[in-house]
């Protein structure tokens, strides 16, 4: 089972309410667009919060839904103790509820997700060139490539694709941004509030990429080399070495950590928006293989879920 759109999120949503009790607490950012943006916590709520450990997982791209899919399928495991396919979990929920504040944003940018015109991606239905243009939009002065990747602009001003790519989140009439690009976004307004509240200690942050040309499934980056505080660099990259090392016992091939790999100006938009959250908490990017044939859907979900369960793991060691 594959679960990406926001019905479908919406669906299992009132199920999980039905069933949850007090461990679950639901809140939501509404978009420009209409939709919400929901922000999920899991806990056992009568534990003090000093004496827990804070986790935000997130996802900001409509063209990344294995990401949606692996977080259902883990909220699924911690409510109900089986996975979306109706296998036993294998997570300690008593110690990860007890330990842990687990706040999941699942869809981050729904207006994008609604417009995706597949429900995923799996290498048959476009090539990565095609799918660029799906994501960024395709540039109207050259047919079949790409546009411009920004982190917003206004649509009165200049040349602009039609249709605008699935990666940007309208705000307001005029003007769209990239969600994780943007502190303009839904995405990260939702973040804040909740960090207002809960005041996280990690940030796992779900991603997807192509792998063209590279024999790679999975590989987590590390932020840019500048943007941590250096006493939050070993654990950021053991972290992530966890979840490669887990990766790889499954049968995942899967890259060393390494920082992002963003130079010019994404470097700068990275910085610009992330740096100050770096300073004070444990960040990671997690990139798993999308659009490819030798990498189906539901491998892609295995292996985000993969992610956060041995994050999950980690933190009640």
């Amino acid at each position: 089972m594959f679960l990406a759109k926001q019905h479908q999120l919406e669906e299992k949503l009132q199920q999980w309410q039905e069933i949850a009790g007090a461990k679950m607490q639901v809140e939501y950012k509404l978009a420009y667009s209409g939709h919400k943006v929901y922000a999920i916590t899991l806990s056992d709520f009568s534990v003090p919060r000093e004496n827990k450990t804070a986790l935000y997982v997130a996802q900001p791209h409509a063209h990344e839904p294995a990401t949606t899919a692996g977080i259902i399928d883990v909220i699924e495991q911690l409510l109900t103790g089986k996975d979306l396919a109706g296998n036993p979990t294998r997570l300690d929920i008593e110690q990860i509820m007890a330990r842990t504040l687990v706040t999941f944003n699942p869809i981050g940018n729904p207006h994008g997700r609604e417009n995706a015109p597949y429900l995923f991606w799996d290498g048959t239905k476009v090539s990565n060139q095609r799918f660029s243009c799906l994501i960024c939009g395709e540039d109207p002065e050259f047919p079949g490539q790409m546009w411009n990747r920004l982190d917003q602009f206004d649509t009165r001003q200049g040349k602009i694709p039609d249709p605008i790519g699935i990666i940007y989140e309208p705000i307001d009439a005029y003007h769209y941004v990239e969600p994780n690009r943007s502190q303009l976004s839904t995405y990260f307004q939702l973040f804040h509030h909740m960090d207002a509240q809960y005041h996280y200690q990690y940030w796992l942050d779900l991603h997807q990429m192509e792998f063209e040309n590279s024999p790679a499934q999975c590989v987590n980056f590390l932020p840019l080399e500048e943007s941590p505080a250096e006493e939050l660099k070993p654990e950021n990259l053991a972290w992530a070495q966890d979840i490669t090392d887990a990766w790889q016992a499954a049968g995942y091939v899967a890259e060393a950590p390494i920082p992002l790999p963003y130079g010019g100006i994404q470097a700068e938009y990275f910085i610009r928006n992330w740096k100050e959250i770096d300073q004070r908490m444990h960040r990671i990017n997690v990139e798993v293989k999308n659009n490819a044939i030798d990498f189906p859907p539901q491998q892609q979900m295995a292996a985000e879920a993969l992610a956060i369960k041995t994050t999950l793991d980690r933190l009640v060691r």
